[in-house]
């Protein structure tokens, strides 16, 4: 799969992980940004659902077995550099843990969890993090993020 100046957009999962006020994030390590923190997750293979993509990549990044939730936010990101270099629809979902042990697997070249109530320790995230992060701090129910 082209993820750089691809044909069309491509479809990734994205688990938001919440527990005592605290987000669980990783550190990408490869591009698009990488060496930001963002949700654990990742492309949707052709043939499989939804769910199970976040199952695999979330056990993936961080070791955690979930059980995913309801749609949390809906976001796109679009990266131009002479032309369309990537170009992602985001579909977050809830989800919580139910196994595993906390580590850093591929693609994360970290994992650990962050203050919602700590402005600085939000620092270094992507673009679509920081909305979601705003977002639940509000209170707002929106899914889509402009």
């Amino acid at each position: 799969m082209k993820r750089e100046y691809p044909e069309r957009p491509l479809v990734g999962v994205g688990a938001v992980i919440l527990e005592e006020n605290r987000i669980l994030l990783i550190k990408r390590a490869s591009e698009p940004n990488k060496g930001l923190w963002s949700v654990p997750g990742g492309l949707v293979r052709l043939g499989e659902r939804l769910e199970d993509a976040l199952k695999r990549e979330v056990k993936e990044e961080t070791g955690l077995e979930v059980e995913v939730g309801d749609l949390a936010f809906v976001a796109e990101e679009i990266i131009e550099l002479e032309g369309i270099k990537y170009h992602y629809i985001i579909i977050d979902f809830f989800a919580s843990i139910k196994g595993g042990e906390l580590r850093a697997g591929s693609d994360a070249l970290d994992v650990r969890w962050f203050d919602l109530d700590d402005p600085n320790s939000l620092e270094n995230v992507v673009d679509f993090v920081g909305k979601i992060t705003e977002e639940i701090k509000a209170g707002r129910k929106g899914v889509f993020l402009r």
